[in-house]
C-alpha cells in the first residue's frame, strides 16, 4: 500500500488573517468601509478593466479577500467565484453576498479553499484573478498555486495578476525616501515593513523581473508591468506629493518609484 504524500501546512496560517487585517490593513479598506464594496480601489478597478469581462465568463478570484472584485465582476454578468482559506475573509465576503439582490446573487460564489489545491475540474475558467497574493506565499507554495491555476484556466483564458511592494523601490529608493522624510522631521523606521501591523504575511515579494520568470516557470507567457495605483493621500504637502507621483509615471523613474506590479498571463502550449 502506498501512502499518500504528506500535505504540507501553509507557510502562513490562514488566522494570521484577522478582521482588524482586512478592516484596516489590507489595501482598499476605506472604499469597503465607506461603500460596503460598491465602489473598488484603484488597483481593482485596474485589473478588472484588465481582464475585459464578458457576459457569461467564468472567473476565479485566488485569494478573495473581502470578496469586492467578485462582487462587481457578476455586476458585469460573469458568473464568480472566489475562494481563500482565511475564515475572516469569507465573512466579510458573505456579509456582501447576503446584501445582494437575488439575480447578482446568483452570479457569486465563495469558497474556502488553499490556492494550492483549487476544487476545481480543468480548463473551466476564462479568467482567474491572483490579487495581492503573491507577496504572501513561499516560492514553493507560489508554483503549486501556479500550477493549480493553469490546470484550471482555459486555453485561451487570461490570468491577471497584481503584486506589491517592488522591491526595487525597497532596495533603492526607500532609503533616500527616509533620509528626504528626516529631513523634514518625519522619523521612518530602516526596514520599510516596520510601517505596517501584518508585515510577516509577506513572505515572497517580487521585482517585476523575478514574477515574469516565476510565470513563465509555470506555464504562462506574460507582459509583467509597473503602473503605480498610489495616491499619496497621506503626504501633505501638494509639491510632495504631485512630484512622487510624476516618478512613478515617468520612463525608467517608474522602475525604482512605481511600487506596483502588474502582469497579465496566458497559458503556454
Amino acid at each position: 500500500m502506498t501512502n499518500k504524500p504528506k500535505i504540507q501546512p501553509p507557510a502562513v496560517s490562514p488566522e494570521s488573517y484577522t478582521r482588524e487585517y482586512f478592516e484596516c490593513w489590507c489595501q482598499g479598506a476605506n472604499e469597503f468601509r465607506v461603500s460596503g464594496g460598491m465602489y473598488l480601489p484603484l488597483r481593482l478597478r485596474k485589473v478588472i478593466n484588465l481582464a475585459k469581462i464578458r457576459e457569461g465568463d467564468w472567473i476565479l478570484d485566488v485569494g478573495c479577500g473581502r470578496g469586492e472584485l467578485v462582487l462587481h465582476c457578476a455586476m458585469r454578468g460573469a458568473q464568480a467565484l472566489g475562494i481563500d482559506y482565511a475564515s475572516s475573509a469569507l465573512e466579510f465576503a458573505q456579509e456582501i453576498t447576503r446584501k445582494l439582490d437575488n439575480k447578482i446573487k446568483e452570479k457569486v460564489g465563495f469558497i474556502k479553499s488553499d490556492a494550492r489545491f483549487l476544487p476545481f475540474q480543468d480548463g473551466i475558467f476564462d479568467v482567474v484573478f491572483m490579487i495581492d497574493v503573491v507577496e504572501h506565499l513561499t516560492p514553493d507554495e507560489l508554483d503549486q498555486s501556479l500550477q493549480e491555476i493553469r490546470r484550471v484556466l482555459k486555453d485561451d483564458g487570461r490570468f491577471i495578476i497584481h503584486t506589491m511592494p517592488n522591491l526595487w523601490y525597497y532596495k533603492f529608493i526607500y532609503p533616500l525616501y527616509r533620509i528626504f522624510q528626516g529631513l523634514r522631521g518625519i522619523k521612518l523606521p530602516v526596514d520599510p515593513r516596520d510601517r505596517w501591523q501584518f508585515k510577516e504575511v509577506h513572505v515572497n515579494e517580487q521585482t517585476p523581473i523575478s514574477l515574469y520568470q516565476f510565470l513563465r516557470k509555470n506555464g504562462f507567457r506574460a507582459k509583467v508591468f509597473l503602473e503605480s495605483t498610489q495616491t499619496y493621500e497621506t503626504e501633505k504637502n501638494v509639491l510632495v506629493r504631485k512630484i512622487l507621483i510624476i516618478l512613478t509615471k515617468l520612463p525608467i523613474f517608474k522602475l525604482l518609484f512605481c511600487n506596483d506590479i502588474f502582469a497579465v498571463a496566458t497559458k503556454t502550449r
